[in-house]
This record gives structure tokens, sequence and C-alpha cells, in this order.
């Protein structure tokens, strides 16, 4: 799949006015056979981190070529932004995310924002708090979509109430002649 995606945005025109020369952490979301994981790249560390919430144990055999393909794009990318700042990739290692293992099979994109908004370049309390637990990973899922959904810049936002509150007036309506048998 990764070979049909196009992750060269060194000439992409939205790619152009975007500075990097502060950024330490740069997130890669990949999805793989229906599984979310994040490579981030941390420049501070000097390495190429791997999470993955599902603790799969064959890295080499299911991400490692992906998961360098993506990072020699990010790398060709960073030399013409770092070109004030030494970068010294030949330095940077592996590492690969060993604590987490999420609860279900269908959390794992959740993992992903959730790392993407709290990760340093190590695990922390942001990361462990509660996220075995199913009813806030929902919690967390419902939040996400209302927040997409009720965003002033949704262009569908209007669409979407207007279809919300027929489907919740249906349903009232529903349950008012169950009432009345």
């Amino acid at each position: 799949y990764y070979d049909k995606v196009d992750l060269d945005i060194t000439n992409k025109e939205w790619a152009k006015n975007l500075s990097f020369t502060e950024c330490n952490l740069w997130f890669f979301p990949y999805c793989n056979n229906k599984h979310y994981i994040m490579i981030c790249v941390n420049i501070k560390a000097e390495r190429f981190e791997v999470l993955d919430s599902l603790r799969h144990k064959d890295f080499e055999k299911t991400y490692k070529s992906m998961a360098e393909r993506v990072v020699q794009y990010a790398i060709n990318y960073m030399k013409t932004q770092f070109a004030d700042k030494t970068v010294r990739w030949e330095r940077f290692s592996w590492f690969k995310l060993e604590k987490v293992t999420q609860p279900d099979q269908i959390s794992c994109g959740m993992y992903v924002i959730r790392w993407m908004r709290h990760w340093e370049g190590k695990y922390n309390s942001a990361l462990t708090k509660d996220w075995k637990r199913i009813d806030l990973i929902n919690e967390e899922r419902e939040c996400l979509m209302l927040d997409i959904i009720l965003d002033e810049e949704n262009l569908e936002r209007e669409r979407i109430m207007k279809e919300a509150t027929k489907y919740c007036n249906m349903k009232n309506k529903k349950k008012e002649l169950k009432g009345r048998k």
C-alpha cells in the first residue's frame, strides 16, 4: 500500500511555508492492514520512535521497511529545513514503545491521536491515565467526533445538525408511540 502513496512533500505547495527548525518531534501516523501506528522522528533524542498500541512483536517483518521509507522522506525534507542546524541522521537509533496494549481491536486510531497530543519522547501520565478502560476511550472518541462536527470551519455542520435533529425527533416519536401501546 505505501508504495502507492506519494510521501514526497518537498514540492507540495502547502509545504513550502512550513518551518520546522524549532520542532523536535515530527509525527507520521501510518495505517497497515487496518491497524494504525505512529512513527515519530525525535530530533532531540536522535531516534526514530515507533508507537504501536498492540505492541506487535513482528515489527521487523511488518513495519520496519515502511517506517524506514517514511523516515527517509522526512529526512530528505528536513535537510532542506535544517540547513542552519546540524542534524546527524546517522546517529539516530530506532525505539519501539513496549508499554501499551490497547484493550480492544479497534482503538488504535484513538491511541495515535492521543500520542500526537501528549507524546514528549517518553512515556508520561497523560498516555497511561485510565486508557485501559474502553468507556474512557469511547468518551474521547465521542468528544473528538463532536469537535469535528461542531467546528465552525466544518462546511457540513448545518446539514449534519439538521439531520441529527430529524433523527432525534424520529426516535422520540417512536418512543412516544411505544408508550401509548
